[in-house]
């Protein structure tokens, strides 16, 4: 019989961060779960369609029971509500992957953290939207015995007007179809958080997350 898996698609509340560096501070924003947290002229929101209400209004978080094989919508889409463009990261965490991935798909052959393995979201969440690419994967958020996350590092292409919005990330997870009981408890989660810096006084995205993550 096949075990009911319950993947909880969430939105991680993260307080927006000043990063300051000489004499130049950085407005940077990041998504919230139950509000959008302004830092000077950047502010961001990530949302996804409701999957109990899909023509309804978009939420910051979805619940789904599922089974092996099961497709489920998940479409993330950043929304630039602030004054100022701004470059956009994203990271998709995914819980116990790093098992999964070798486990349910034999033909994947990939060693991490190689840049081979960046190929491995795709298994999950098929072709990414427009203007997204992964450009790293590292270790995940949670690490216990026998599990291993793998997060992915997401790039939007360019700089995000304000008002405007990002193409969604993907538009569904597909759960692997020989999941079993003994790892149905583990793969419980695919969690996405979305990053903003401003744009002004950087030239690539790049450079804007450098000075981003230093300080």
């Amino acid at each position: 019989m096949k075990k009911k898996i319950t993947a909880l698609c969430l939105c991680v509340a993260l307080l927006a961060i000043a990063v300051v560096g000489a004499s130049l501070a950085y407005f940077t924003d990041t998504k919230s779960a139950t509000n959008t947290f302004t830092m000077g002229n950047v502010a961001i929101k990530l949302d996804e369609t409701n999957v109990n209400d899909p023509n309804g209004a978009r939420v910051t978080s979805n619940a789904y029971n599922v089974y092996p094989g099961a497709v489920v919508t998940k479409d993330p889409i950043v929304h630039n509500v602030g004054a100022n463009a701004a470059y956009i990261r994203a990271t998709v965490n995914v819980s116990n992957w790093m098992n999964l991935v070798s486990a349910y798909y034999p033909d994947f052959e990939a060693t991490f953290p190689n840049d081979g393995y960046k190929a491995a979201l795709n298994l999950l969440v098929g072709e990414l939207g427009e203007g997204w690419s992964v450009v790293g994967v590292e270790a995940g958020d949670t690490f216990t015995i026998g599990q291993f996350d793998a997060k992915f590092i997401l790039k939007y292409e360019g700089a995000l007007a304000a008002g405007a919005d990002t193409t969604a990330m993907f538009q569904s997870v597909t759960i692997p179809t020989g999941i079993d009981n003994a790892n149905a408890d583990s793969f419980k989660e695919v969690k996405v958080v979305a990053q903003a810096i401003q744009a002004d006084g950087f030239d690539t995205w790049e450079d804007a997350f450098a000075a981003y993550d230093a300080n």
